[in-house]
């Protein structure tokens, strides 16, 4: 085939797979085809023969190997006449010999699919039933017969092949640079996972199971490694992690060979970038937040310390790195990445079980941190460390530990910045609500002890001096700024021209105190923390008393002021009384006013006030009556109950900010109403139980629903995160085993309708960590308290499934019960092997969903999914509703299957690489008038049942369940139950097939596809009994 053109090797290759044009008419078995093709190749390219006698797989290996040869031929004509890009003199008319159209493109792709499927798979299942398997867990499914007679003629056509597949992405082999052909494109973004697994199990097989039949391909070991550090790190490590998926459980050394891979890439220097890129695809395109599984997916890898690697080397490799990107613009890094680097970030930060990691990662990221903000020097600017640290404690746990380690040493200096940046003319209001923001949140979230201590180191002066330029740079103040206050504004003519202009402060900081005692106080009445404001008033007046006794030769009269003026202004600003409540009438009245004025008055000029603006400041003023009355709640205040009411409308409201201040206002409403039991159950809960774990539970209680009251996002995750601890700790005694048996809660079951309630409400919180910890947080419930949670959330997920009330379902509420659906898929989980026992509670609820054709398609997609998922947990869960399950899928798949339109035969004959630009152009402008396609995430509340996702999980569904099916007959040795009957077989077999051939969608017909051999393998694996 050597000295042949491309169009005579795609001729070739059309001849071979058979998609050239005959008259002749075709045989119908296989076999047969597959000779006749054979013959007409070699007639082609002027071989041998094809051996008619030869059986089928022969035959299928003998077309793989022609494939893959025609494969090398084609890539080195691409590469030969590849177009030199430092030429100048070649003509625009001149063809371009390297370029394929869509038709070529596809044969190349079917060539490739030929080569794996009928060589290098069946080749490589042979050798690994050769190879003596070393898992102790594998289950032994059935004697098998190996033939060993041809294994080392098997190994030696596998190891040729696969080397040959290897030396295809090069121009000449390794080592050299990549090619820019079809056939390295195709191979590298389609096939790299199937070209890894038999290169890992072949090059990496261990001296003590290698055989003279089946030895180690050492060969294989650097051209694969130099495959992978020539691509990009995204892609190696997603080709690499799917190899893992597929290794062979008898093979453990398989999966520690990918392990071991998969840990060198993350170790290039865009390692960690490259794995984000890989896990968060989907969401990069989608723009939706990264799941829980994923993040935690991130975190497990970059907290696991490869085994040939000490921990220091790994935390001075990976840490800066991450640090590096999270300090990056937040326009050039995808949200998705950020928080899945922040999250394992803090994971190393508070990583118990790996002292050493946690030590290595606190000292490496602490001095990278603190480094430019305490001395002013290190990798990266104090804009960059303030902007990591902003990140790290918005997209993680804001566990005190955490935060303490984070804060604690660098807080003198922020005060410090925040202070100058008070008084600057000109200063960036955003740096300086940041500033604000850390600072409450440390003072509120750490222990009394440590935040008076640095406190009073802020009251010594520890923060030092600051300055930023013109453009906004932050930079350390080497230089100690002297103030030198002038005497004449104590003159009695400047007092005098003070007053009659109204300009007189007699809290203005006209020394130049430092620390200003107003501002100071100010952020000490902020934190609302009276034993730190107390014991801070003692510490002072002791300070002061000893600065008064001490001699005049060591007096210091500016500190001695700055003391007493402290101490003047505590008295002043933390002694005064609190508002009144009675605004609340105001607050309640005020959305009835708007309801009644909106439609009477018509619009003025643009700066009338809106009637959303109106609400706006209502419900501010609501939070801010709330804010100052902290024993306000509906108990006290009966008018609460109906201004709650009125707020649940608004919480669904289009205008973005009303949405988010009416469900903060209900969920501080919520902790305030379960923040009110009955005090004479928590006294004789106390009495009764001597046991110090009960005091400790409630008082854990009471200081969450403070937290969750409070306006910054992050003390108010915190205080969700200590409801989550709570209802998922445990009272030590006996239980394990499963979920049944588990110790029971340390908490009060009476305060479980309360947290219930303050989780439902912080499910529709915008922001992704609030919900995602909602999520985890009734997941938890259901584990601590069983059935009546769990029976509350499918209500929940469910309700209107019986009426025409989820026709009219809003965007708000389909995004609601999809995050209460969330919770129920991680209660499947949790369940494991005791899911059975809640399957009447889960299956037919979820059954009525997918019934329900007038609900949104998201939910019964997601109700699919849902029992997919029991199926994959546990299908004994689904064993009682089998048939009716299997024939429910089928019924929605015939009925909601859409037919692909044909196209015109000429569109259907022309080939992109031939029309050139101005076809293509005028096929993009005559489709540029066709209206816009509807699809879920556009519509979320759309009831077409057309749409493809719906037929995507019904398919998941049937292929779980076919695969569990078949899995139970291999490991039982019987049916059991677990076996559909002829007539459902056949009719799912039937509707596989048509669906397969005739779906607009791809994906569903290659879904349809793939369900369709699992049933043909379930029943091999029945027959096979």
């Amino acid at each position: 085939m050597e000295g042949k053109t491309s169009e005579e090797l795609l001729c070739a290759a059309a001849t071979l797979i058979g998609t050239s044009r005959s008259s002749d008419i075709r045989p119908a078995d296989l076999k047969s085809v597959l000779w006749r093709r054979l013959s007409e190749y070699y007639t082609l390219i002027g071989g041998l023969a094809a051996n008619e006698d030869a059986s089928l797989e022969d035959m299928q290996l003998e077309t793989a190997k022609e494939a893959l040869n025609i494969l090398e031929h084609l890539h080195r004509f691409l590469i030969k006449h590849e177009p030199d890009p430092s030429s100048a003199t070649r003509r625009s008319t001149e063809r371009d010999l390297s370029l394929l159209g869509t038709r070529d493109l596809s044969l190349v792709r079917t060539l490739f699919s030929v080569a794996f499927k009928w060589a290098l798979e069946p080749l490589l299942q042979r050798i690994i039933a050769a190879i003596p398997s070393t898992s102790t867990s594998e289950a032994v499914a059935g004697a098998r017969i190996i033939d060993l007679t041809g294994l080392p003629h098997e190994f030696s056509t596998l190891s040729s092949m696969t080397s040959r597949m290897l030396a295809l992405p090069f121009k000449n082999g390794t080592p050299s640079p990549l090619a820019q052909s079809a056939v390295t494109a195709t191979l590298l973004n389609h096939h790299l996972p199937d070209l890894l697994l038999p290169c890992v199990i072949l090059g990496w097989l261990p001296q003590s199971l290698a055989s003279d039949s089946v030895p180690t391909a050492g060969d294989l070991r650097p051209q694969v490694m130099y495959l992978l550090s020539r691509l990009p790190a995204s892609q190696a490590i997603s080709a690499v992690g799917q190899t893992l998926s597929t290794a062979p459980p008898s093979l453990p050394y398989a999966r520690k060979t990918c392990t071991f891979i998969l840990s060198r890439q993350l170790m290039r220097p865009e390692g960690i970038r490259g794995l984000c890129e890989s896990v968060f695809a989907e969401e990069d395109v989608s723009g939706e937040d990264a799941s829980l599984d994923k993040l935690e997916h991130v975190a497990r890898l970059l907290t696991s310390v490869p085994p040939a690697m000490k921990a220091e080397d790994y935390c001075k490799l990976t840490v800066p790195r991450m640090l590096l990107l999270l300090s990056v613009d937040d326009r050039l890094l995808p949200p998705a990445h950020r928080r899945a680097i922040a999250f394992s970030l803090s994971r190393m930060l508070t990583q118990n079980d790996n002292s050493t990691l946690q030590r290595c990662t606190s000292t490496i990221a602490l001095e990278m941190l603190h480094g430019p903000i305490l001395q002013g020097t290190g990798d990266i600017t104090v804009s960059a460390s303030l902007r990591t640290v902003r990140v790290l404690l918005t997209n993680t746990d804001p566990s005190p530990d955490l935060i303490s380690t984070l804060f604690t040493p660098i807080v003198p200096s922020l005060y410090a910045l925040h202070s100058h940046l008070e008084g600057a003319k000109a200063s960036d209001p955003v740096l300086r609500e940041s500033l604000k923001g850390f600072l409450e949140t440390w003072a509120r979230l750490v222990g009394s002890s440590e935040v008076v201590a640095t406190i009073w180191q802020i009251v010594n002066g520890e923060g030092g001096s600051w300055r930023v330029d013109v453009a906004g740079e932050i930079s350390r103040s080497h230089e100690v700024q002297q103030d030198d206050p002038s005497l004449s504004l104590f003159t009695p003519e400047s007092l005098r021209e003070a007053e009659e202009a109204d300009e007189l402060d007699v809290d203005s900081n006209i020394l130049g105190l430092k620390p200003d005692p107003v501002r100071l106080v100010q952020f000490i009445r902020n934190i609302n923390r009276g034993d730190v404001s107390s014991e801070l008033f003692v510490k002072l007046l002791e300070g002061y008393r000893e600065l008064r006794n001490q001699s005049e030769a060591d007096a210091d009269p500016m500190r001695t002021l700055l003391y007493l003026q402290l101490i003047l202004q505590m008295q002043k600003q933390l002694s005064t009384d609190d508002p009144s409540n009675n605004d609340l009438r105001i607050v309640e009245d005020e959305p009835d006013d708007v309801e009644g004025d909106s439609d009477d008055e018509e619009p003025d000029s643009g700066a009338a006030p809106t009637a959303d603006d109106m609400t706006t400041t209502s419900v501010k003023l609501l939070l801010a009556v709330l804010e100052a009355n902290p024993d306000l709640s509906a108990r006290t205040a009966p008018a609460l109950n109906d201004i709650f009411s009125l707020l649940e409308p608004l919480s669904r409201n289009d205008n973005e900010e009303l949405c988010a201040l009416a469900r903060e206002a209900r969920m501080v409403m919520t902790a305030r109403l379960a923040s009110s039991p009955d005090p004479t159950r928590f006294r004789r809960t106390r009495s009764s139980s001597g046991d110090g774990d009960t005091e400790s539970a409630q008082e854990t209680y009471q200081k969450a629903l403070k937290l969750l009251q409070d306006p910054l996002l992050p003390v108010r995750a915190h205080g969700l995160l200590l409801l989550r601890q709570l209802v998922a700790a445990r009272t030590p005694g006996a239980g394990a085993g499963n979920r049944l048996s588990a110790p029971a809660p340390v908490l009060d079951r009476a305060l479980v309708p309360g947290i219930l309630a303050i989780f439902m409400q912080s499910v529709q919180d915008d922001d992704s960590y609030m919900f995602l910890n909602a999520v985890q947080g009734l997941a938890a419930m259901v584990d601590g308290y069983g059935r009546d949670v769990l029976r509350e959330l499918v209500k929940t997920y469910v309700a209107g499934v019986d009426g025409v009330g989820g026709a009219v379902m809003e965007r708000h509420d389909v995004d609601v019960r999809t995050r209460v659906g969330e919770a129920l898929g991680q209660v499947v989980r949790r369940c494991a092997e005791a899911l059975p026992s809640y399957a009447s509670l889960l299956v037919p609820p979820l059954f009525q969903v997918i019934r329900a054709s007038h609900f949104p398609t998201v939910l019964r997609t997601s109700a699919i999914s849902l029992l997919a998922q029991c199926v994959k947990v546990n299908a004994l869960a689904v064993l009682p509703y089998l048939v009716d399950l299997a024939d429910a899928m089928v019924d929605l798949l015939q009925v909601e299957s859409v037919q692909a339109t044909p196209q015109p035969a000429s569109s259907a004959r022309s080939d992109a690489g031939a029309e050139g630009e101005g076809a293509v152009e005028a096929k993009v402008e005559s489709e540029g008038h066709k209206p816009q396609t509807r699809t879920m995430d556009t519509h979320p509340s759309s009831t077409n049942a057309k749409l493809p996702p719906l037929r995507r999980a019904a398919l998941h569904f049937l292929s779980l369940l076919v695969r569990a099916c078949t899995a139970r007959v291999y490991e039982t040795g019987g049916a059991d139950g677990f076996l559909l009957p002829p007539a459902v077989m056949k009719r799912t077999k039937t509707t596989l097939g048509y669906i397969a051939v005739t779906d607009a969608d791809d994906i569903v017909r290659i879904m349809a596809r793939e369900t369709a051999e699992g049933l043909d393998q379930l029943a091999e694996a029945v027959v096979g009994l």
